[in-house]
């Protein structure tokens, strides 16, 4: 039996309009609204004729002009609809309801005019700081602002649909290209993390490769580690991927982290490469024996990669000479011819590795060999610069010409040393080195106080920078050192400006230096001087995470929390020691912000044109794949 419950009510409806009385307007609202389509009506323009009367009896009606425009909408007459939505916002700007629906009207109307785009896009960002986790809103803001070439408009509509709605792919697509075509770097790492994050398509795997190489040329490891770790878990079976992490871990010395993704590549594929690097990660970490057992079978082999033969034949040198294998070292460079990019080093190594056995003879020939040879070898320049008997073996039987080459020698252990991170190891060289000669240069003191630094000495640390203060006043290197430890140990921070100002002056193109004076001014409270100064460190190193976390704590100093939060961002790019602390800041930042931005938006009345939207709104992620 067919349903004649609506055609009945349809009929009763349209009956009591004649009953109705004429200025009863909320009466007609009421039967006007079931007429509507959206009412479960099937007349709306009758609905509009009855909304007309409304609009007749009360014109102040937002809520009247609102519903008729809705009416004439349905009843598939947009353009008589935008009056009376007009006329809604203009009697009630504050309603979210009546924005939103002038800005799809628009939308529609500008489907067939072109020329209605730029008010749509106006309407639709005024709708969204009203309802800003209405998804079908962005939507429509991204299309719009497309259409009017706002390409960053269109970016943060398609990224804010894309958090409300995290499964909606279509955002995050639209996001990626505007990112780069605006070469907005976060906006596109978001929507390329997001279109991998789930089950993802080859072309966004794809995607995602070219952006973590391009983090890798950038230097933004932390953020190239993650895109790799991404690809290897849709692609757990490609060795690559896993070397490519460790490779990040090696550069930012996490090397036991290293060791573990290299072992997962090893297994996949094994190759001289992988092999020279495990070699690498394990002697940073001491484990010597297991690096020289690994490093003796890469040099016993024809391999392609000149990078990796050269390498593999430097670092097995010194595993052998760290290790006090002296001749075994001299007993393979005498098989193994080397290699012509790594002779000069090699040439020190052998040096070292007969001054170590006290064969003086032998030494003293390496040596002038080495300054024959290779000049600009800094071991053999300081060699040079020794009184020229201590060169010749018929003064060997004096003391002083023996304790200078072995001070040498220690002096150029305490360099490997710390080219492993071994600081006792290269105190220990060091303070030997001390008790045989002067120091002969800043550089030593330089090393000695990093050492001092790294090992938890900061007192000593400063006493040696003071010494090289006293050796060479005007070493711009000793002057930004020993300025920033005065800086960070808050002793005396106008002696501490004074040294760093110097040495800005005297290397003025130097990042770590302007960095130094941007953060002494800060610290002295220039903060206008500081943000100068600040801005030029991050032009003349702009991959430098320090540089940006220092620009940071300026802004935010200056109440400039938008744009701190960006140079902290921008600082979580990369790897150091301290990133855990800044994502903390940085969160709290966020929070910060997002807090003051609501209580504008209570205490301003809602904008009538488009504006900057409010924070984030939380996603809703259900799962559906429509905005």
């Amino acid at each position: 039996m067919p349903d004649v419950r609506l055609s009945l009510l349809g009929a009763l409806l349209a009956a009591s309009l004649y009953a109705a009385p004429p200025d009863d307007a909320r009466a007609l609202m009421l039967q006007a609204r079931a007429l509507q389509l959206r009412g479960g009506g099937e007349d709306p323009a009758a609905a509009a004729a009855l909304y007309k009367r409304v609009v007749a009896l009360v014109p102040g009606s937002a809520e009247a002009h609102l519903r008729l425009s809705e009416a004439l909408q349905e009843a598939q007459d947009p353009a008589a609809a935008l009056a009376s939505a007009r006329r809604a916002v203009e009697l009630a700007p504050g309603n979210a309801e009546a924005r939103a629906h002038l800005g799809l009207l628009l939308y529609q109307l500008a489907q067939k005019d072109a020329a209605r785009w730029p008010e749509a896009v106006k309407e639709l960002r005024a709708a969204t700081i009203l309802l800003p986790q209405d998804p079908e809103l962005w939507a429509r803001l991204g299309e719009a602002s497309e259409q009017v070439k706002d390409g960053e408009g269109a970016l943060r509509a398609w990224l804010r649909l894309g958090r409300i709605r995290p499964s909606f792919m279509p955002a995050w697509e639209h996001a990626a290209i505007q990112a780069r075509a605006q070469q907005n770097y976060e906006g596109r790492r978001e929507s390329v993390l997001a279109l991998n994050a789930r089950s993802p398509e080859d072309r966004h795997l794809r995607m995602l490769e070219e952006l973590a190489r391009e983090q890798i040329q950038a230097g933004y490891l932390a953020h190239a580690e993650e895109s790799f770790l991404l690809l290897a878990r849709h692609l757990p079976q490609e060795p690559g991927l896993w070397e490519n992490v460790a490779l990040v871990r090696l550069q930012t010395s996490r090397f036991e982290e290293a060791l573990e993704t290299l072992a997962r590549a090893e297994a996949l594929k094994p190759t001289p490469r992988l092999s020279f690097n495990t070699a690498l990660a394990q002697m940073n970490l001491g484990q010597f024996p297991a690096a020289e057992a690994r490093l003796r079978k890469l040099v016993d082999q024809d391999i392609e990669e000149a990078r990796i033969a050269d390498g593999a034949q430097a670092l097995y040198a010194e595993a052998l000479l760290l290790q006090g294998k002296g001749r075994e070292l001299l007993d393979f460079l005498r098989h193994h011819p080397a290699r012509t990019r790594v002779a000069g080093e090699l040439q020190v190594f052998t040096c070292q590795a007969h001054i170590s056995g006290n064969d003086w003879k032998s030494a003293l020939a390496a040596l002038q060999e080495g300054i024959e040879k290779f000049p600009k070898v800094p071991f053999f320049q300081q060699a040079s610069e020794l009184p020229p008997k201590y060169l010749e073996y018929r003064f060997f039987a004096r003391k002083e010409a023996r304790a200078a080459l072995e001070q040498l020698h220690l002096e150029g252990m305490a360099a490997i040393w710390s080219e492993f991170r071994r600081w006792d190891k290269c105190l220990e060289c060091l303070e030997k080195a001390r008790t045989l000669g002067p120091v002969r240069g800043a550089d030593i003191l330089i090393m000695q106080s990093s050492a001092y630094e790294q090992v938890g000495r900061p007192d000593d640390s400063l006493r040696v920078l003071r010494e090289a203060q006293k050796m060479d006043p005007t070493n711009p290197l000793v002057q930004n050192n020993l300025g920033y430890l005065l800086l960070e140990r808050e002793l005396n921070l106008e002696e501490a400006a004074t040294l760093i100002e110097a040495s800005a002056k005297a290397t003025p193109d130097n990042g770590n230096v302007v960095d130094s004076l941007g953060w002494a001014q800060f610290k002295l409270g220039r903060l206008d001087e500081a943000e100068a100064t600040l801005r030029r460190a991050a032009e003349v190193s702009p991959f430098s995470p320090e540089v940006r976390k220092h620009l940071g704590e300026v802004l935010v100093k200056q109440g400039k929390l938008a744009e701190a939060a960006e140079q902290w961002e921008r600082a979580l790019a990369f790897v150091f020691p301290d990133r855990s602390a800044l994502e903390k800041r940085l969160g709290e930042l966020r929070i910060r912000m997002a807090k003051e931005q609501a209580k504008k938006v209570q205490e301003t009345p809602p904008p009538v044109s488009g504006a900057d939207p409010v924070p984030d709104p939380v996603p809703d992620d259900d799962g559906e794949d429509q905005p």
